[in-house]
């Protein structure tokens, strides 16, 4: 009798013991399950966080092509409206160029005054005020010649050169012409109204006197040119200054 509850008892433990070992599996493959599952979603909301940042970045990225592409436009319109108003500042400083003007010199001691006529060159590409009682023609290629109508051995060559011309050359060269027979030429750029004449730049302006008269030589630049300039005067005549005047309205046509 003692044998059979003996065998009853340890059988009883054996189940017990097989319940709680079952019970403990099933517990830990709970856990198991569970500490998954939390993986499993962190992983889940880690990818949708790392989604959303992607997405937060391409949409920033095309808010700023947006952006850009929609200032595009704007700073063209910016830039046209800018170079429009230099053109119109450029075009504003420009002198007028009409049909006719008045021109002042200095001849015989005393100031003169005289209408003269706007005259484009036939051969070259500018225009110059012509006083009445002198004529523009041309004397050669490149060189055209304003001559007094009273005696045509005073008069003026006239030479017109692109903005790219050796202007340092040029100069030289008209002092050197002066000088060739020999003397030395004067600096009288003080002298005459050419000095005094708006739009001129870099002006060098020499004389030379001799037994038949007075060449005078000036070189500058002007509405995109520079300007060769060789009087040939007579004292008794005194038109240098005349003529230098009127070689300062030379201009484009």
């Amino acid at each position: 009798m003692q044998r059979k509850w003996k065998h009853a008892s340890l059988s009883a433990a054996a189940v017990l013991m097989l319940a709680a070992c079952g019970t403990a599996e099933d517990e830990a493959g709970n856990n198991g399950d569970t500490e998954m599952e939390q993986e499993e979603a962190a992983d889940q909301n880690q990818e949708a966080d790392t989604s959303e940042t992607n997405e937060s970045s391409d949409e920033g990225t095309g808010t700023g092509e947006e952006e850009t592409a929609g200032q595009a436009p704007d700073d063209e319109a910016a830039e046209d409206q800018q170079e429009v108003a230099g053109q119109q500042e450029v075009a504003g400083q420009q002198e007028e160029r009409g049909p006719e003007r008045e021109l002042t010199y200095q001849s015989g001691g005393s100031e003169q005054a005289g209408q003269a006529m706007l005259t484009e060159s036939d051969e070259m590409d500018y225009s110059i005020y012509v006083l009445d009682g002198y004529q523009l023609t041309s004397e050669e290629p490149n060189k055209d010649v304003l001559y007094w109508n009273e005696d045509e051995q005073v008069f003026m060559r006239i030479e017109t050169f692109g903005a790219d011309a050796d202007y340092t050359m040029l100069t030289e060269q008209m002092i050197g012409s002066l000088e060739y027979d020999g003397g030395e030429a004067a600096d009288v750029s003080g002298e005459y109204s050419l000095a005094g004449s708006s739009g001129i730049d870099d002006l060098v302006i020499r004389q030379l006197e001799t037994e038949e008269g007075l060449t005078t030589g000036a070189v500058f630049v002007k509405d995109g040119m520079t300007v060769r300039l060789t009087v040939f005067d007579k004292p008794e005549a005194d038109q240098t200054d005349a003529l230098l005047t009127m070689g300062s309205t030379i201009g484009q046509k």
